[in-house]
């Protein structure tokens, strides 16, 4: 069952990996290529899988979850490639922009103090990489982006796939699920750098 839920994963990887090679053929898709970090397909021994999770697992609890600045010095390489809707007009491209990306988006919306964060499933592939599908709550109390606190309870439904290299993430790249809540609340603000411009 493991050998085929690897294959199964895998096989998801390269349509992944298919998909981000095509669209970055387009101008508009470029920010979104994917760096090669690391290397699909090559297999890794049971070690290092088991590491990487525990890497993953360690600063989606603490740096994500708990909102504790320090994770990020202690599981993020300092060149880490970060695909996100936090930043839609391009890629995180290094450890420090990914820590205030993160802080000044959802570390002031949201009220970490009564967020919960729950890991639904856990990854990891014949190549090291591991896939995490969890299920965030908080409440958006503040501004941002000219955007006021709602006071809504938001929950965010998120995969992310990260890519781990000599004990640290290099890349992350972050898939919003339904509900959509957070885009929703942005979505006038962030239309700009998401969309493409209109064909005269």
């Amino acid at each position: 069952m493991t050998e085929l839920t690897n294959k199964l994963a895998a096989a998801v990887l390269v349509c992944l990996s298919t998909s981000y090679h095509s669209a970055a053929q387009t101008d508009m898709s470029a920010p979104y290529r994917d760096r090669e970090a690391c290397t699909a397909g090559v297999p890794v021994d049971d070690a290092v899988r088991t590491a990487n999770l525990d890497i993953v697992r360690a600063f989606v609890t603490e740096g994500l979850a708990e909102g504790d600045p320090a994770a990020f010095d202690r599981y993020i390489a300092e060149d880490v490639w970060v695909v996100t809707g936090l930043k839609p007009g391009g890629p995180i491209e290094s450890r420090d922009e990914y820590r205030d990306v993160v802080f000044a988006t959802l570390g002031r919306a949201l009220d970490f103090a009564t967020a919960k964060l729950e890991i639904r499933e856990a990854l990891v592939t014949v190549d090291g990489r591991v896939l995490i599908r969890f299920l965030a709550y908080a409440d958006h109390v503040n501004e941002v982006d000219g955007v006021p606190g709602t006071g809504r309870r938001l929950t965010m439904a998120e995969l992310h796939l990260f890519c781990v290299r000599d004990g640290q993430i290099v890349e992350n790249y972050v898939g919003g699920l339904n509900p959509l809540m957070w885009l929703m609340i942005y979505r006038e603000s962030i239309a700009d750098a998401v969309l493409p411009p209109l064909v005269q």
